[in-house]
């Protein structure tokens, strides 16, 4: 459709001249001189053929034509301002939803946000945590923004980073360590309580299968919610958990926990940003998206090699070890 319409400058200036009914407070009001104004006016007349104001007397008169032209104006630039405004708002104020793994979130992700908070200080997040995998199409409906959870990264219709490793090791207090009964061999951990997360139910049997502890129940000990219950019992010398090493990896750092025995296995399994393909147009998930991605690729240069931060070697058996057909079937969870 072909629109015939006059210059936009000389229609706000018209709007401004007739809402008033003077040329010398529509000149205020954009910031112009009232010559500017009429000059303006006197354009639009020539475009449309038709006089605008009467000017056969002193004051400012406008013909019945031109005033309902003007609240058409009007109503047309209110509406105009209101949906730039809406659009503006929109993009401004709407927060980024995020939903991630819980254990995570608070070990891994929640200790680096202040840092995407220093950089974009006017960001909004709505930050949600799971214990179960979330399903692809709470991306692609756009309910959920973007996700971080545990996988292969080979989720169907939709695009995935890799964020951080999940090898398995099995870590304690140092006080339990050193008390008895003693851990010198895998099957010492039968005298142990074993702490497990009900969110991870397999972690322990495929550690206790890849490292040849026969003679160890998977089963028995203790079951948490979640993982950072365990790892917090741990740290309380309650018994073992078995620990993922990106969330872990401070604890063992400061001494908090320490390893049980050296043994990690790669379970081919990593913490992934996740977000449909339509997303990436959204500047709020790139911006988020880089940041993190930022932060992934210092965590995996400053532990590239998780054993050997700790003191411990990772065996070369365990890269070869695949975990359960259970492990698979809850591995996007936390």
């Amino acid at each position: 459709m072909a629109w015939r319409l006059p210059p936009l400058n000389a229609l706000r200036a018209f709007e401004a001249a007739g809402r008033y009914v003077s040329f010398t407070r529509a000149a205020e009001e954009l910031h112009v001189t009232p010559g500017a104004v009429s000059r303006q006016i006197k354009l639009l007349e020539d475009f449309l053929g038709v006089e605008l104001f009467d000017r056969t007397h002193r004051d400012l008169r406008m013909t019945d034509a031109s005033r309902a032209y003007v609240g058409a104006l009007t109503d047309v630039f209110e509406r105009a301002d209101n949906a730039t405004k809406r659009l503006l708002n929109a993009n401004r104020e709407r927060s980024l939803h995020i939903q991630s793994a819980m254990t995570f979130t608070l070990r891994w992700l929640m200790p680096r946000l202040p840092l995407f908070h220093k950089m974009y200080p006017t960001r909004e997040l709505h930050l949600t945590t799971m214990l179960a995998p979330l399903p692809t199409h709470y991306l692609v409906t756009g309910e959920v923004d973007v996700a971080i959870q545990q996988g292969c990264g080979d989720w169907e219709g939709v695009i995935s980073h890799r964020l951080a490793g999940s090898e398995l090791i099995p870590v304690c207090s140092p006080a339990l360590l050193r008390a008895d009964p003693p851990l010198r061999e895998y099957n010492d951990l039968s005298r142990h309580t074993l702490l497990h997360s009900l969110a991870r139910p397999d972690d322990w049997q495929d550690w206790l299968a890849a490292a040849g502890a026969t003679d160890v129940d998977p089963a028995r000990g203790l079951r948490f919610e979640s993982s950072s219950l365990a790892y917090q019992a741990a740290i309380e010398g309650i018994g073992i958990a078995i620990g993922q090493m990106a969330l872990v990896i401070e604890d063992l750092e400061t001494g908090r926990l320490v390893p049980a025995f050296d043994f990690v296995l790669q379970n081919g399994y990593a913490y992934h940003l996740m977000y449909y393909e339509h997303a990436a147009r959204n500047p709020r998930l790139v911006e988020f998206r880089d940041w993190i991605l930022g932060e992934a690729a210092r965590y995996e240069a400053s532990h590239r090699f998780p054993g050997a931060k700790i003191g411990h070697a990772a065996p070369a058996p365990a890269t070869s070890i695949t975990p359960s057909a259970a492990s698979a079937a809850t591995s996007a969870a936390e």
